[in-house]
């Protein structure tokens, strides 16, 4: 899926921009892109994660997440009351969800975006050029060019909610470059030129998977 924004600037034109501004729209920038996707889990780090969804497997009416139908979320609260509110019944259940939602994506991303390496080539080299750098801080160094921060080197980056309402790998990023652009255009170029699987490797493929 490929999302252009009407009116955006272009990477140039953000790029000038970025250099010559101030630090506050700087920080807009940044606050926005680090809003839209991520690099890290929700709540705790992958191996508190890893133990956390070990340990609720084990409990009865368990449901593996890239296995169910995503939960809708509860109505909005229409009351005009202090968000600190603790007595409202809908404003408790939307932090429920909220709460369980964060758990759902985490859970989702350690069985779905967790990069397994095969560095079958000659180089030795993962092909995904995982592991990725880890970045502390989100940054823009002279260049204009945009570091965001990440703290799991084995995961791609997403965007939470489509994770949650897809419920399987996603990889979410910024077309920040006039380069990714190209590579995202050559990929998708690519993708749909493919082609097609014989018949009876599509036959064999469903057969396998009624059959797990």
């Amino acid at each position: 899926m490929l999302l252009w924004i009407r009116g955006c600037l272009n990477p140039k034109e953000m790029r000038d921009k970025i250099i010559n501004s101030n630090s506050e729209w700087q920080k807009k920038v940044i606050d926005y892109l680090e809003s839209c996707h991520t690099g890290d889990f929700q709540t705790m780090s992958k191996e508190d994660v890893a133990k956390k969804v070990a340990e609720n497997s084990k409990l009865e009416g368990y449901c593996d997440p890239t296995q169910t139908i995503p939960e809708a979320p509860p109505q909005e609260c229409k009351k005009t009351h202090d968000k600190s509110e603790k007595n409202c019944k809908a404003c408790l259940q939307s932090t429920t969800w909220w709460e369980k939602f964060k758990d759902v994506v985490d859970a989702l991303i350690l069985k779905s975006n967790v990069h397994s390496c095969e560095r079958d080539n000659k180089w030795n080299q993962c092909k995904a050029r995982f592991p990725r750098a880890i970045v502390k801080e989100s940054s823009i160094d002279e260049t204009g060019a945009i570091h965001l921060k990440k703290h799991e080197s084995w995961i791609n980056t997403f965007t939470p909610i489509v994770t949650y309402l897809y419920q399987c790998n996603t990889d979410v990023t910024s077309l920040s470059s006039g380069t990714a652009i190209k590579g995202v255009v050559l990929y998708i170029s690519d993708y749909i030129t493919k082609s097609t699987l014989k018949t009876h490797t599509i036959f064999d493929s469903i057969k396998s998977v009624f059959h797990k």
